[in-house]
């Protein structure tokens, strides 16, 4: 069991079009709510519109309950739900949702089919009291306690935890782990009850330890440098065969994108263009000096600036399309299925302030 205290003042707040948005625990951690790929997720947000529309969130399940203020809530026009304080409701997040009044509220959202979770609340007394669930066969499970108001002591296996208005203590059990715990205190705590399945395999990259560069790293340089053009594949056929993890990919496309090696290359060759015509050489010597530069610039610039900007050891992090993770066969199969050029148009319409996902502010639509 791994207990942790998250704080106020450790969370990170942003704005969406109808307020402001807390995450207050996302797992796994190292995933973004942007990116849609997260098992759960909790947060408190605020609605300051008095009427908006919910970020529709396919694949997830929702629950969302008021801390403060009351909201009316419609569901695909065909359904309506009224909340008081600490009411909740649970619903899809394929469904357009709107909402009515301004609230505070607090938001549970797991990945159908891999977590399911509820929401509860609990008014701590004076004198402690045990709380338990028996165990789950076959899941994780997370009691995530946040405090809404007053104060809370939390006994967990021997430790004591103290929260404080908007602190959130997380409990972690594996699989057979039977939660166990006392609380005391005054005020009200949301309790999220979340169980889930998770393979690291399947949903977070394996991490690749850094070392020192070899003349390994260099031979692989050597060959990526070389081989980014289109149709390298038709080529160089084991091309085929590879597979570049996000690591590599996005260390490549970053060097693509500003045009280091092209740059460098032209800026040698200037120079030498330079130093030619002042010696006032023939032609064929000339094609010659510029016939060299460039196989230098292919056989040692190009690739000693690949190596120095791409993560070592560069060859673990070229896979063999036939032995990926289950987590990397999924990210493959969405990058096979991308469309890179409609990614870049949208990305330019987000910047320009003309995608639909932001307002006049340049607030996005994440709640």
């Amino acid at each position: 069991m791994k207990c942790s205290l998250i704080k106020k003042s450790d969370c990170k707040t942003s704005d969406w079009r109808g307020g402001k948005t807390t995450e207050l625990a996302i797992f796994p951690p190292t995933k973004k709510y942007i990116d849609r790929d997260f098992v759960w997720r909790l947060s408190s947000a605020t609605i300051d519109l008095e009427e908006s529309d919910f970020t529709k969130l396919a694949g997830y399940d929702r629950v969302i309950m008021p801390l403060e203020g009351e909201v009316v809530l419609t569901f695909n026009d065909e359904k309506t739900v009224k909340l008081r304080e600490l009411e909740q409701t649970a619903f899809s997040g394929e469904w357009m949702t709107k909402s009515f009044g301004r609230i505070t509220d607090f938001n549970l959202m797991t990945r159908r089919g891999a977590a399911r979770g509820a929401l509860d609340v609990i008014e701590p007394a004076s004198e402690a009291a045990r709380l338990s669930h028996e165990s789950s066969s076959g899941d994780k499970t997370t009691h995530a306690l946040y405090l809404r108001d007053g104060y809370a002591v939390v006994n967990v296996g021997g430790d004591s935890y103290m929260l404080k208005c908007c602190d959130t203590l997380l409990l972690e059990y594996e699989e057979g782990e039977a939660p166990a715990y006392s609380i005391m205190g005054e005020g009200h705590i949301i309790r999220a009850v979340i169980r889930y399945s998770y393979k690291r395999e399947e949903s977070e990259p394996v991490f690749i330890p850094r070392e020192k560069a070899s003349f390994d790293d260099y031979k692989c340089a050597l060959f990526l440098a070389n081989t980014q053009f289109r149709f390298a594949d038709r080529i160089f056929k084991r091309i085929r065969q590879k597979w570049y993890d996000e690591e590599l990919s996005g260390a490549i496309r970053r060097l693509e994108r500003l045009y280091v090696t092209f740059l460098a290359g032209m800026v040698g060759l200037m120079a030498i263009l330079m130093t030619v015509f002042e010696e006032g050489m023939s032609d064929l010597t000339l094609l010659l000096i510029i016939f060299c530069w460039f196989a230098f610039d292919i056989a040692v610039i190009s690739p000693l600036i690949y190596m120095i900007f791409l993560p070592k050891p560069i060859r673990k992090h070229i896979k063999d399309i036939d032995a990926l993770t289950p987590y990397e066969r999924t990210v493959r199969e969405r990058e096979l299925g991308g469309n890179e050029r409609l990614e870049k148009l949208m990305k330019k319409y987000k910047n320009s302030g003309k995608n639909l996902g932001y307002d006049k502010e340049g607030k996005n639509d994440l709640l």
